[in-house]
Formats: C-alpha cells, structure tokens, sequence
C-alpha cells in the first residue's frame, strides 16, 4: 500500500477520533452520522444551492440527522453493531476485489461521496434531485449488499 495512502487513512482515523473526543460520541457513532447522515445531507445541500425550492427537504434532512444522533446516544442503541457490520462489509469487499481493507475504506468514505458531489455540481440543475434519490439509492443498496457478504 502506499504510504501516502495510508498515511491519509491514518490521518484520517486521528481526525475522527479527536472529533469523537470533542462531540462527547464513540467512534463508532461519529462515523454513522457522518457517513449515513452528513454525508447525504452534504449531498442534498448541494441540491439545494442550485435549485433553492427544496430548502425544506434541507430542513427535513437536518431534523432526520438529529433525530439519528438522539437515538445512537440512547443506551441499548444498535449504533455498535451497524459500525461492526460496516467494518465488516468493507472486509468482506476488500478481500473480493484485491484491494484491501484500508483502499476500500478511502474509496468508499473519501473518493465516492467527493466524487458523488461533483457529479451534483455538473448535472443539469433540473436533474439534480433526482441523482441526489439514486446516490440515497446507492448508499442503501451498499448496506443491503453488505447483509448478503457478511
């Protein structure tokens, strides 16, 4: 692997768990709301600077992710559990592509959502919701997946 890699993914994992410290959340729980939460509200944010009417879907995304971080501090949550089945999807698909835990993990927490934005960025504004659905689409289809690897 190399070592510019790894020392992105390192960096990374330190800047995730100084976050962590300060937010008062596990790892495990930062990395839930960023990636099932922030992730596609950054998304969706995007949406919205070009095609300002759906401002409330903006305001309902919000909601929906306070609402996710209420219920992972709730004790008995499942937060522990979706992390360890993430954790374990991208063992899973590291080892069947060849590329290893750490490159799946960069290019599925780092290289497909950035790329995901731009695509929001250069598609014609008016079919920019739509591939906005089709992103959630995928996001949910990858989890799904992950119940048929594990």
């Amino acid at each position: 692997m190399p070592k510019p890699l790894v020392g992105l993914f390192d960096a990374l994992v330190e800047l995730f768990m100084s976050v962590s410290r300060l937010l008062g959340l596990s790892y495990a729980e930062l990395n839930i709301v960023v990636y099932c939460g922030l992730v596609p509200l950054g998304w969706l944010a995007l949406v919205v600077l070009r095609q300002p009417r759906y401002k409330w879907l903006l305001l309902a995304g919000t909601l929906a992710l306070a609402a996710l971080t209420l219920v992972l501090r709730q004790p008995g949550s499942t937060g522990q559990s979706f992390y360890n089945y993430n954790i374990r999807v991208l063992e899973l698909l590291g080892r069947a592509t060849g590329l290893g835990y750490l490159l799946v993990s960069l290019l599925m927490g780092v290289l497909i959502p950035a790329g995901a934005a731009g695509l929001l960025l250069l598609v014609p504004r008016r079919r920019a919701l739509l591939l906005w659905g089709g992103l959630l689409a995928l996001l949910l289809g990858y989890f799904m997946l992950g119940a048929r690897l594990s």
